[in-house]
């Protein structure tokens, strides 16, 4: 009788431990949750409206019961940092970049190779199809990031003091680059010196002449206020990227299913107007930069695709030989 008294009691006892620690479906899952939610894009960009746009869906469709509080302009880290703590688990959810994902799980480096999509729409066709997903399950085997969605970011073009037409220009000069791989090998294969900073620092060190330009997105170009210390745009293109919106995935698992489901329909249902915000916004800033003084400048496509051709050849171990041509065959 003891013995089965003090069966009961220690079950009693640990009852609730299992709840707070999800030690079920049934038993454990969290029916209210409060998650953050991380990136290093500034206040005024569209992924941060985008994300309290997802936020407040979620809030709405769970009843008030799934709460994301948005942590933009890298205060929670540089988007290594981001990473780091997403794939650890001290970040809930995280934008990051395949670049910096990529250094995790290589095969997802592939997806910033130079001018790899013809567009927008190509680039969708990869993201949200067979080949995105084959990559998504991989990365969630290797670092435990689930992937919620792909969202555009834009064409990288660069900035500097002078006008950049091809890569004979850029020839001596330093280039900020995003400490990420596939964007370093790019910058140094356009003829220039890469010098790997977090964005939050790229301001400064442009003003302060530390480096002669830099690369990036016309939004995050606007928004980041590099027009401020640069004088010309080339609009090179020779990235198209998009940043990936992950929860991690223990913690998607610990959740009800309804706050998943909740989850899950706010990024469907919201996810999409970001893409659109980012697309208005390339022309429209664009123009406005020109407008308080920078120089356009349409440089030779042609000779930047010939220069950064070589990159796939140095990375290819990360993916294989197929995969670059699987996603040419759906342009």
């Amino acid at each position: 009788m003891k013995k089965i008294c003090g069966f009961v009691l220690a079950l009693a006892l640990l009852a609730p431990f299992v709840w707070a620690t999800g030690g079920g479906e049934a038993a454990g899952s969290k029916q209210e949750a409060t998650l953050k939610l991380a990136h290093i894009y500034a206040p005024d960009h569209a992924f941060s409206a985008g994300m309290k746009n997802i936020a407040a869906a979620a809030r709405e469709k769970s009843g008030g019961k799934l709460v994301i509080n948005d942590f933009p302009a890298a205060q929670l880290g540089s988007e290594t940092d981001i990473a780091n703590g997403g794939a650890n688990g001290t970040i809930e959810m995280i934008i990051s970049g395949c670049g910096e994902i990529g250094k995790r799980h290589t095969p997802i480096l592939i997806l910033d190779g130079p001018f790899l999509f013809s567009g927008y729409e190509h680039a969708r066709k990869v993201f949200d199809g067979p080949i995105g997903q084959e990559l998504w399950d991989g990365c969630l085997r290797a670092t435990g990031l689930r992937y919620l969605r792909a969202n555009y970011y834009g064409s990288r073009n660069l900035t500097a003091k002078k006008a950049v037409n091809t890569p004979n220009d850029l020839q001596g000069m330093k280039i900020r680059a995003p400490e990420q791989p596939m964007n370093v090998a790019i910058v140094r294969a356009m003829g220039a010196n890469p010098t790997p900073m977090a964005l939050s620092e790229v301001y400064l060190a442009l003003q302060q002449n530390v480096v002669d330009g830099q690369e990036n997105p016309i939004p995050t170009i606007y928004t980041q206020k590099f027009y401020e210390v640069q004088s010309h745009i080339s609009l090179t293109e020779h990235m198209t990227q998009f940043p990936i919106l992950f929860i991690g995935d223990k913690v998607y698992q610990g959740l009800d299913p309804a706050l998943r489901k909740a989850l899950d329909d706010a990024v469907k249902e919201v996810g999409p107007s970001i893409d659109q915000a980012i697309l208005g916004d390339e022309k429209k800033l664009l123009d406005e930069m020109q407008s308080k003084g920078m120089t356009v400048v349409k440089p030779d496509i042609d000779s930047f695709v010939k220069a950064t051709a070589g990159v796939y050849t140095e990375f290819e171990k990360n993916w294989g030989p197929d995969l670059y041509n699987k996603i040419q065959s759906l342009r």
